[in-house]
């Protein structure tokens, strides 16, 4: 079944939040990630600012990581590969 944008269930406006550092955690039954911002002048600390939380059921996170996968795959050959620094050595471990 091919995957189809989900209908807009409630118009009022979500907030949005930009991020350019997470963390993630395993709980027995689910999994949180924590979003952040990091400044251009705290890269190479451990330092950023928690923007948002997202915790969902580890069924959702798995059903999720196709889904990304796809997407990220369409934009690559669209546009060519997208630099993701540290992408290699997480993807071994």
């Amino acid at each position: 079944m091919p995957w189809h944008d989900p209908p807009v269930v409630d118009e009022q406006e979500a907030p949005f939040f930009y991020a350019n550092v997470m963390q993630a955690y395993l709980g027995a039954f689910d999994f949180t990630i924590d979003f952040g911002y990091k400044p251009p002048e705290e890269q190479g600390t451990a330092r950023f600012t928690k923007v948002c939380t997202v915790g969902m059921s580890l069924s959702h996170a798995k059903t999720m990581l196709p889904i990304l996968a796809r997407l990220i795959a369409q934009y690559e050959s669209s546009f060519g590969t997208i630099p993701a620094p540290g992408y290699e050595e997480q993807a071994k471990e």
